[in-house]
Formats: C-alpha cells, structure tokens, sequence
C-alpha cells in the first residue's frame, strides 16, 4: 500500500503540512506582533546574533573599569584642593613644621586610593610647592612621600 507513494513525495507533503500548520500557529498566536512588523513599526530582532550584546557587554565592563579610575581623578582634585587649604592654615595658625606633617598625614589617609594611584608623585610634588610657600612649613620629596604611610609621631 505505501509502495506507491516515494520519499520525495512523502518529504513534500510533511514539509507543505508544516508550512501550514505554523502559519496558522502564527497568524492565531502572533497576528498583532505580525502587523506591527508588517507596517514597519517594530523591526525584527534575530536572537542568534549575539555578536552586537557581546561588544555592548565588553564596553559596559570597559565603563565600569573607567568608573574607578574617573573617581580616583576626583578624588586627587578635591585632595590637592585640601592640601592647598592646610597649608595656609597652618602658616596662618602658626603650626609648627611635625604639626602640619600630621595634619597632612590625616589629610592623605582619607583618600586610600589616590595612594596607590599613578596620581600619587603629582600630589607629593603639590605638597612640596605648597608648603615650599611657607617657610617654616617647607617639605622634601621624601618627607611627602613618607607621610601617606602615617602620622609624623
């Protein structure tokens, strides 16, 4: 009984039941998302193309990485702003020389960050023209670099 029909025939009658039965599934389940497409109002999204959501994936952790850096770089303005108000302040109070070392000393523990940051050379040499301002409260390279780790006493 089967013998009269061929496997290209059995194939093309399966494929074309198919093709039917998912349109029918389609236009039942999806006819308002269908006309939407059809109209031009939303464009079809290919889910297989993962290519796009990989480099929107590796500039979101490029901006997360950055994040830190940009808040470091704030952190260095507002530390050297600071470090300029201490530094007349302690000329202008008279505070002697181990005085202004602590407080620079408390100054710099509130911004871990910048010490270990790049930034770091750029604020010892600002604590060095600061103070180079004030005679009595003149630092070294050295004696800046020494005060991010503490207190003088």
């Amino acid at each position: 009984m089967f013998t009269n029909i061929s496997w290209g025939s059995y194939l093309t009658a399966v494929i074309i039941a198919m093709v039917i039965w998912y349109s029918a599934v389609i236009i039942k389940f999806y006819s308002g998302d269908l006309k939407k497409i059809l109209s031009g109002e939303t464009k079809i999204r290919l889910t297989f193309f993962k290519t796009a959501k990989k480099e929107h994936a590796v500039q979101n952790t490029i901006k997360s990485s950055f994040s830190g850096s940009f808040e470091t770089l704030e952190d260095a303005e507002q530390l050297s702003i600071r470090i300029e108000q201490a530094a007349a302040e302690s000329a202008e109070k008279g505070l002697s020389k181990e005085q202004f070392q602590n407080y620079l000393s408390m100054l710099l523990d509130e911004y871990p960050y910048v010490k270990i940051s790049s930034l770091k050379e750029n604020i010892n040499k600002l604590m060095v023209s600061e103070s180079s301002k004030y005679p009595p409260l003149q630092l070294t390279l050295s004696e800046a670099d020494s005060l991010w780790e503490g207190s003088v006493f």
